[in-house]
């Protein structure tokens, strides 16, 4: 991985965006490393604009906003319409190709998946983290698995859910051939 690593998260209220940040940057200090989140949404609860950025990094951080993302998940078409285009040309920009139509000749490398075909639509946010994870290669496949299970502390199928749609998603993006997985930038 680079000495520091820009990812932008993008949705709607409710899908569980700041979870997967959340997540992100917790896997990333278990590992070692610094990392910040930063999350902004509607006063609403569910159905307005969402973001949350997760810098990862092996030294400081001293800006907590995402400025150069090198990687993007988009679950809504408002996050995709926000992001593509604006990013630069070795970004890598993941999204649900459930509910989200792409526009063609974007700048960023682009890769649809069928989230909520895959997952269910209770657990898209766990097969994004699965997908994001893979593609990114930003923390260990284990160390997601370690804070599901830490943090679905609940009732047994909502974690044993949980674990099983991130599987999904990691698998579905470790199957796109040579390089899923390994840091692209």
């Amino acid at each position: 991985m680079n000495s520091r690593l820009e990812i932008a998260l993008g949705g709607v209220g409710g899908q569980g965006i700041v979870t997967v940040g959340a997540m992100l940057g917790e896997a990333a200090v278990l590992e070692g490393r610094n990392a910040c989140l930063s999350s902004s949404y509607g006063t609403e609860a569910r159905g307005t604009f969402t973001k949350s950025d997760i810098i990862i990094s092996d030294g400081e951080i001293d800006f907590i906003e995402t400025e150069t993302p090198a990687f993007v998940l988009c679950l809504a078409q408002e996050a995709y319409d926000r992001y593509s285009g604006t990013l630069t040309p070795d970004a890598v920009l993941v999204y649900d190709s459930d509910t989200v139509a792409p526009v063609p000749e974007r700048a960023a490398s682009e890769k649809g998946y069928p989230l909520t075909s895959l997952a269910g639509p209770g657990a898209v946010n766990m097969a994004a983290l699965g997908i994001i994870t893979a593609v990114s290669g930003a923390v260990s496949r284990e160390s997601v698995l370690g804070l599901i299970r830490k943090r679905m502390n609940s009732p047994q199928p909502l974690r044993k859910g949980s674990e099983e749609a991130f599987r999904k998603g990691f698998e579905a993006a470790r199957q796109d051939g040579p390089g899923a997985g390994a840091p692209v930038v």
